[in-house]
């Protein structure tokens, strides 16, 4: 039986036990290599469910549409390692209770897609750790590679290039699972922080400002640069933030539902003056 067969064979045996009342998944796309998010509720709908190396959407973000969670009830989605990963992070910052959630995990590799076993967050722990040691020797795409050998005021004039594209339409926001505030700082008029409209200096103060916002918390899913209308490779922002984090605290995000954000504690034993 392979992946698919085996998921919609489990997302029917799930909804028709009322496990669960809603399975989150991928759905044929515009196109033969699109896939789209589906909201599967009942048992003769699983048939529409798809898996193969084109699901690379990070479906985490949809558990937190308002009120979906709030009955109590269980929701199965299909999530990558990243995607557990910001299921862990929701769950440390109080967003969510895994509790309620019911993993479809799998891995893309090469040409195929392949079932990761588990159910539960708890039960990828293993998994993730792995992910983070094979980090570590994952070889820099060719953009990175340039990127890491230019003079700091070589990267930062490439950066401003890059957002002088940004037509501020917050795409990478709405598709980021980490961006979950229900009233983002840029929305805030009174006062306004950052300028709103789309110019080489509002454009700056936003996409540092959002990176910032992710350091230490962001899973490197790919959604922000997928979901660009403008192919602005902001993962890679996000990607050094995270090697930065990583070699200076060696925090890996999402390892499980009780890791404590790496901005948001500290050690008493921490040499420096500012920790009383």
């Amino acid at each position: 039986m392979s992946i698919q067969e085996h998921y919609r064979s489990r997302a029917k045996e799930l909804l028709s036990a009322g496990t669960v009342k809603m399975v989150i998944g991928y759905g044929a796309g515009s196109t033969p290599d699109r896939r789209r998010p589906v909201f599967i509720t009942s048992p003769d709908e699983a048939d529409r469910l798809v898996l193969d190396t084109t699901c690379r959407t990070n479906l985490s973000g949809y558990l937190l549409r308002e009120g979906l969670l709030s009955d109590q009830k269980q929701v199965a989605v299909f999530l990558t390692v990243d995607g557990i990963r910001s299921l862990n992070v929701l769950a440390a910052e109080s967003q969510l209770d895994t509790s309620q959630v019911l993993v479809f995990g799998f891995g893309i590799e090469g040409d195929q897609a392949r079932a990761i076993e588990g159910e539960r967050a708890a039960d990828f722990k293993s998994v993730i750790a792995a992910a983070k040691e094979q980090r570590k020797s994952q070889p820099a795409d060719e953009l990175q590679e340039k990127l890491e050998a230019m003079t700091p005021k070589e990267r930062f004039s490439f950066w401003e290039g890059e957002f002088s594209r940004c037509i501020k339409c917050y795409a990478c926001r709405q598709a980021c699972p980490m961006c979950w505030c229900r009233r983002c700082v840029v929305d805030n008029n009174q006062p306004q922080w950052v300028n709103t409209s789309s110019h080489t200096l509002g454009n700056l103060e936003w996409n540092l400002l959002r990176a910032f916002h992710l350091a230490g918390r962001c899973v490197e899913c790919g959604n922000c640069s997928r979901a660009c209308p403008a192919d602005i490779p902001l993962h890679l922002l996000n990607r050094r933030m995270a090697d930065e984090v990583q070699a200076s605290f060696d925090h890996y995000p999402g390892m499980d539902e009780a890791q404590e954000p790496v901005l948001a504690s500290f050690r008493k034993d921490d040499p420096e003056t500012f920790i009383l």
